[in-house]
């Protein structure tokens, strides 16, 4: 998905400078900018991808592995604590995708909405309401050292 988003990047620029339609004409920036916002979807599904598997590979690990993990240097980003927190981090960035995705829409689309287009922003409205309506586990699980003393 990152190459993905690299290559609707390259794709605006060539689109937006009009390269390979004369010289020095300039492309649609209509177009350019849908690449561009496209792009950047592409990114936010490759982070999530990534995201997901790593908090799946770090909850699912045993204990005595997540010490080692411990020592590996990750990024801020990526460290996950419990499930509770995984899922926000998800449902956040599918708030922000689908954001883009509409975005993208108002931009690009030569036509006026229609009903069904409603659907798009009803969603994000659903999945912030229940992002701040769940009440989430804070609560940070255990230390390995307390749960060893309690057997």
């Amino acid at each position: 998905m990152m190459l993905i988003g690299a290559y609707h990047v390259v794709l605006a620029f060539v689109t937006a400078l009009g390269i390979g339609e004369g010289l020095l004409t300039l492309g649609s920036t209509t177009e350019a900018t849908g690449f561009i916002l496209e792009s950047i979807d592409n990114f936010l599904l490759g982070f999530i991808l990534l995201y997901f598997a790593y908090s799946m590979y770090y909850l699912v690990a045993v204990p005595g592995e997540r010490r080692e993990l411990g020592q590996v240097k990750i990024p801020s980003g990526l460290k996950v604590e419990s499930l509770d927190e995984m899922k926000r981090t998800i449902l956040v960035v599918i708030v922000v995708s689908l954001s883009v995705f509409l975005l993208q829409e108002i931009t690009v689309s030569e036509i006026m909405f229609d009903t069904p287009d409603l659907f798009v922003p009803l969603s994000i409205l659903a999945v912030a309401l229940a992002i701040r309506l769940i009440p989430w586990d804070t609560a940070s699980p255990p230390a390995d050292d307390t749960k060893d003393k309690l057997e």
